[in-house]
């Protein structure tokens, strides 16, 4: 008997995460194949239903409603008495929260910047740096990942659990377009246990026959067409000597053509340049303790013209329940603006307890609109969310230096977590 519908776009490797651990608890749960990403998604019948317009979204058959992949796929674990999925005792449970979030916080947002500009340059614009920078984080944290598997075959325990099929579906991508083999000949222990994971009866009849990769993905600069011009008329001969003086001189010309200056991929960079570069605002909070941070930054930014600022609450806080859930939320927006990288500085942070929390923060953003950015507002998840351009005052300073800091309280709750966009 079907317990639920789950909602997203076709072969979505988010949802397999859900449709595993259904399969490995028995379950029945139906994907919707007439749902339109992006149409669907943006009706006033689903924002009002879910909230967001994100997916995977699940509606059980009692009713219950459930938006992101790691929640749905917690949900389904947990329906069933004594599964296998979720530990033998409290230390195993907590050990499987453990690695979920290790993978989805320390890793995946970092493959994401390195995988999805290969992947949809037309949606995620390549950068170089941002590349490198993602490519030396994802080894960093995989080494942790293989520091812990050297001696065990799972993550937890001596048996698949939840742990292993979220961390998987989590380097699905890079296994599959990045991860090539000399790559992977520095992880061997994280490279066992994903093809392990990948290999289990239960996985393979949702995600399919899985291929490592072979040839990574590389960016390819789109190549520099030259307009084609009219075809001069021949010369006569006794111009010859005249012509060759000239060429010279045309072959440079020519050559101006490829020097034109590129076309701003975003208003923004139409905007004079700004009395605080934000890269350095963003040096500046990376390598110092956050109070020299903010001193700097009152210091310097320009909220007349230069910078807005704009302070972010998510619409549905009285529907948060687990903290780690709460921040996994707060990446997951993160994780959608990487157009607005250049652009924009934020952190969320969750404060309160577990049924009793809340996501909110302060964003700087370039150049000073009545309305927010489209970088900003072309993300998934924008519309979870109340963005408003404040006056900054000195309240409205001091609440930003606990944002920015993670630290005070705020409404009456304690910050306990946090994410940072930079």
């Amino acid at each position: 008997m079907t317990i639920g519908t789950i909602y997203s776009y076709p072969q979505n490797p988010r949802v397999f995460k859900a449709l595993i651990v259904a399969k490995y608890n028995g379950l029945e749960v139906k994907v919707d194949d007439k749902f339109v990403m992006g149409t669907t998604n943006k009706t006033p019948e689903w924002i009002k239903k879910f909230g967001a317009s994100q997916v995977p979204a699940f509606e059980g058959t009692d009713g219950t409603l459930i938006i992101e992949s790691g929640a749905i796929a917690y949900y389904l674990a947990h329906y069933k008495d004594n599964s296998t999925l979720i530990g033998k005792n409290k230390a195993e449970e907590a050990h499987i929260q453990q690695w979920i979030q290790f993978v989805d916080i320390s890793i995946a947002p970092a493959l994401g910047q390195w995988v999805f500009p290969l992947l949809a340059p037309d949606r995620v614009p390549y950068n170089k740096l941002t590349e490198t920078t993602a490519i030396e984080k994802v080894k960093t944290q995989l080494a942790t990942l293989e520091r812990h598997l050297i001696k065990k075959t799972y993550l937890v325990g001596e048996r698949v659990t939840l742990a292993d099929i979220s961390s998987a579906i989590s380097l699905f991508h890079g296994f599959k377009s990045v991860f090539d083999a000399p790559f992977r000949k520095s992880y061997p222990a994280v490279t066992r246990w994903f093809t392990t994971i990948v290999n289990q009866p239960k996985f393979k009849a949702v995600a399919g026959p899985f291929t490592l990769c072979e040839t990574p993905l590389k960016f390819t600069p789109p190549k520099k067409t030259k307009e084609e011009k009219p075809k001069a008329a021949e010369k006569p001969k006794a111009a010859a000597k005249e012509e060759k003086k000239t060429k010279k001189k045309d072959d440079e010309e020519e050559e101006e053509v490829f020097q034109d200056a590129p076309k701003p991929k975003s208003k923004l960079d139409l905007l004079p340049a700004a009395k605080m570069p934000l890269d350095e605002w963003k040096r500046q909070y990376s390598n110092n303790d956050t109070p020299v941070a903010m001193k700097w930054l009152w210091e310097n930014i320009d909220l007349t013209k230069d910078y807005s600022i704009w302070k972010v609450d998510y619409k549905y806080n009285d529907e948060l329940t687990k903290l780690y859930m709460s921040n996994n939320l707060a990446g997951g927006l993160m994780n959608r603006l990487e157009r607005a990288r250049k652009y924009a500085f934020g952190c969320l942070v969750v404060a309160g307890e577990d049924n009793a929390n809340i996501i909110t923060g302060y964003f700087i953003v370039r150049s000073n609109p009545e309305e927010m950015i489209e970088e900003i507002t072309d993300a998934a998840d924008y519309d979870s969310y109340n963005w408003v351009k404040i006056n900054v005052d000195e309240e409205n300073r001091q609440k930003i230096n606990q944002v920015f800091a993670w630290e005070g309280v705020i409404d009456g709750k304690p910050i306990k977590d946090g994410k940072v966009f930079k």
